[in-house]
């Protein structure tokens, strides 16, 4: 009798191997799938990312070479005042303290007029 147990045990084990093995694959084969669109998913979002990124670098360029021409011109301008109306820079930049600032140099004595005229 022990003889028989085995041999009707050993076919239900083997259908339990196989339903094990089946079940074993079809998770193996989620989980691969899975982790393949995962990774599809990511690769289009740095893809996203990245050309976002050009954009910004672009608009960069563009406003940097944008503020090099106006400074360009802003220096032609100054060598043209300086030339013009001032000895050197230096001169220009006392003016404007002078006027607009109301600097005094050091040692000038400042003279205020309270009466108003």
């Amino acid at each position: 009798m022990a003889g028989k147990q085995k041999e009707t045990d050993s076919p239900s084990k083997t259908v339990k191997a196989k339903k094990t093995i089946k079940k074993t694959s079809i998770l193996i084969y989620i989980f691969v799938v899975a982790l393949v669109i995962y990774v599809a998913i990511l690769i289009v979002d740095q893809n996203v990312k990245i050309r976002n990124a050009k954009e910004t670098l672009s608009e960069l360029k563009t406003k940097i070479s944008i503020q090099n021409i106006e400074l360009s011109e802003l220096k032609s301008v100054a060598d043209s005042v300086e030339k013009k109306d001032y000895d050197s820079v230096a001169d220009y930049i006392e003016k404007i303290a002078r006027e607009n600032m109301d600097y005094v140099k050091s040692g000038e004595v400042v003279y205020i007029n309270i009466a108003g005229n």
